[in-house]
């Protein structure tokens, strides 16, 4: 039922993460390990993986993973069965995204519009700071650390490997890809996942959230229906943010001078 599609460099978490899935997912899948040491951007190994998949059910996951929730698999087929409408499902997002080309939730007054939660080195952190918690909500963009969807979202969306060419800002990209093919990008708030990973947010991320940032300049800012912004206040927030880390980074290019 469900392919799972993994871009790996490391046998070892590769082999823990297979014996986990087989524990936890509870229904049929076959494992799309695209053994990447640096060959291939992710963007080519998640390509080349749907283009090797026999299931209609897609599982984009890092391999530095431990799923904790038991029948996840059943859940989210469910949830996509009773809901043609939903296109990507992953455990952590934003229901707003800035023109500005930053990572997921970055920037001020961007906290609030966080959505999921994840165990981090097995310690629980939830982001979703608002008084009215979902289990499954609206968001505009979903984390790349898993991202569940169908192969019929991909007859118009696919994973923009000649805009991006590392490992970095795949995921705001496709998650965009499918807001504005008019499907429903959503939270599952019980699926929980342990990520033993700190991140690598490097030069390249920056770089590939900029490309991403210029590829979709037209349709940004963004929010989900829900958030009741009015286009002003999308576009007023849209602007703190710009100011905020234009004098961040002029902040940090007068201390880089005076060190001089």
């Amino acid at each position: 039922m469900i392919s799972i599609i993994i871009s790996t460099q490391d046998k070892v978490l590769l082999d823990r993460l297979s014996e986990n899935i087989n524990e936890t997912i509870g229904v049929d899948f076959e494992i799309v390990a695209i053994e990447n040491k640096g060959l291939y951007s992710i963007c080519e190994a998640y390509n080349t993986g749907v283009s090797k998949s026999n299931f209609p059910y897609l599982c984009f996951v890092h391999e530095d993973v431990l799923f904790k929730t038991k029948d996840w698999g059943i859940r989210l087929i469910s949830i996509m069965k009773n809901d043609p409408a939903i296109g990507l499902i992953g455990i952590a997002g934003t229901k707003f995204r800035s023109t500005y080309p930053s990572a997921i939730g970055q920037g001020p007054g961007l906290r609030k519009f966080l959505r999921g939660n994840i165990y981090h080195w097995d310690t629980y952190k939830d982001f979703d700071i608002s008084n009215q918690q979902k289990e499954l909500d609206d968001v505009v963009c979903i984390d790349g650390v898993f991202m569940f969807s169908k192969k019929e979202v991909f007859e118009c969306c696919r994973f923009d490997d000649k805009l991006l060419t590392h490992f970095h800002g795949y995921d705001i990209d496709f998650s965009l890809q499918v807001f504005f093919q008019s499907f429903r990008v959503v939270v599952d708030r019980s699926v929980l996942i342990a990520h033993y990973s700190n991140g690598n947010y490097v030069g390249q991320n920056t770089i590939a959230n900029r490309k991403v940032g210029r590829k979709w300049l037209r349709k940004l800012p963004v929010a989900t229906r829900d958030t009741h912004l009015s286009k002003i206040k999308i576009r007023y927030l849209d602007l703190i943010n710009w100011i905020y880390f234009l004098r961040t980074a002029i902040e940090r290019n007068i201390k880089n001078i005076l060190k001089k």
